[in-house]
């Protein structure tokens, strides 16, 4: 609740309860608006929208699809991704197939080493023939060195990319604005085919199905007031001619700072009286709570 809305609804309680001398039923504690809980539902990404499904006025359910921001620049990029991921995963294998190749010409040299050293040693071979084929080994195991190194390379490119996708996938998934929760849609800020910009709201929804009244007591009366506490919510009849219909509330929030009376209060008591701010949460099973409706509060 705003400010101007908190000085109204305490001008009218102490109205009511200082200067409305003639009402002196106990039970009676003080006037409220009733409010609801509000959720502003605000764009992820930017972009045109595309498709906005719902009016100001209309009822949703939790999780129902709101609007949509236009996605074909992200599925583009999600494409070019999954390209590029396509071609190192290829690269990847080839990589794979080399080191193999590699290990498998290293254990054939070993294995030709192994038989011909005997004989260079006994002098049935030329030294030069074993010092060509330790060589051809040297050489084949940094061939394969090199071929693991660039393998662990691809691999920490494809974990890149893999997280490149995810991203966008992620932005992908935050073109659509989905109802956090059951209400009506309040306000609507934009219309087809505008800009959306991050963090910029599109919808506000208030909920129905609990609605809260704040309202003021003075400090003589703060004392009775307990969290928990059940209050009744007095609005009119519908029919205008009985004397009220009674909803139940329960009180949820205690104010913990006293606040001044509004200033417009023209009585000398009232300007010096201090209330505190209580809220109570009333079911609106009926419907019969509506947002900014004047009630009555009740023991």
């Amino acid at each position: 609740m705003d400010n101007a809305k908190k000085l109204l609804v305490a001008a009218a309680t102490v109205a009511l309860m200082a200067g409305c001398a003639g009402r002196t039923d106990p039970d009676f504690i003080g006037s409220a608006i009733v409010e609801a809980q509000t959720y502003q539902v605000a764009a992820l990404v930017q972009g045109k929208l595309v498709g906005l499904y719902k009016q100001e006025g209309q009822p949703v359910i939790s999780g129902e699809l709101l609007a949509v921001v236009d996605s074909i620049p992200f599925t583009l990029q999600l494409q070019e991704a999954q390209a590029g991921l396509t071609e190192l995963t290829s690269g990847t294998r080839a990589r794979e197939n080399e080191v193999k190749a590699g290990q498998a010409e290293i254990r054939g040299l070993e294995r030709d080493y192994a038989r011909i050293e005997p004989l260079v040693k006994e002098g049935s071979l030329p030294p030069q023939q074993g010092d060509k084929l330790s060589s051809a080994l040297d050489a084949a195991r940094l061939k394969l060195s090199a071929s693991k190194d660039m393998l662990a390379s691809l691999g920490g490119k494809q974990l890149g990319l893999e997280a490149r996708i995810a991203q966008i996938r992620e932005q992908l998934r935050r073109c659509y604005l989905w109802a956090p929760a059951a209400g009506r849609i309040l306000t609507r800020y934009k219309n087809p085919e505008e800009i959306a910009s991050p963090g910029q709201p599109v919808y506000e929804i208030g909920k129905e199905d609990t609605l809260q009244v704040d309202f003021f007591v003075p400090q003589t009366l703060l004392a009775g007031i307990q969290y928990g506490q059940t209050v009744r919510i007095r609005l009119d009849a519908p029919d205008g001619k009985q004397a009220g219909v009674f909803l139940p509330a329960t009180v949820s929030w205690i104010g913990h700072e006293a606040e001044f009376s509004p200033k417009n209060i023209q009585t000398r008591e009232s300007r010096n009286e201090l209330v505190f701010r209580v809220r109570a949460l009333a079911p609106n099973k009926d419907g019969m709570l509506k947002r900014g409706l004047p009630v009555e509060v009740w023991k």
